[in-house]
């Protein structure tokens, strides 16, 4: 099994909850979150843009602007990239990138990230570092 994941996504599944989603993308979301967490040494193809994640984004289905391309979300992906050492275009095991990502974040690196995102700002994962 392989899985196209954008870097700031592996911020997001942490967090992943299920709410707030369309029925058909919390589908999407639900089914790989699933997927990684019971084979955590899945592969992992580092992309930029729309990943298997956003598939089923209702924004995407119907062609309209979505803020998931925005520079602030590109900056991001960038940035989670240069931290975790990912680089687009290679495979990595699921696993490696959790450690990296235990090893690398903070609750105090996660909102310096993603404080302006709209998920961020309906709380939907400030606890995702709480841990």
């Amino acid at each position: 099994m392989k899985i196209s994941l954008r870097p700031h996504h592996f911020l997001c599944l942490q967090g992943y909850k299920g709410l707030n989603y369309s029925k058909s993308q919390a589908n999407s979301w639900s089914k790989i979150s699933k997927q990684l967490d019971k084979n955590p040494d899945a592969d992992i193809l580092i992309i930029d843009g729309n990943d298997d994640l956003c598939k089923k984004c209702p924004a995407i289905l119907q062609e309209k602007k979505s803020r998931c391309i925005n520079e602030t979300v590109k900056k991001l992906d960038k940035d989670v990239a240069d931290i975790l050492g990912l680089v687009k275009g290679q495979i990595y095991k699921y696993s490696d990138i959790l450690d990296k990502i235990k090893m690398n974040f903070t609750k105090k690196k996660h909102e310096q990230l993603c404080s302006d995102c709209a998920w961020w700002k309906k709380g939907m994962c400030r606890d995702s570092f709480d841990k």
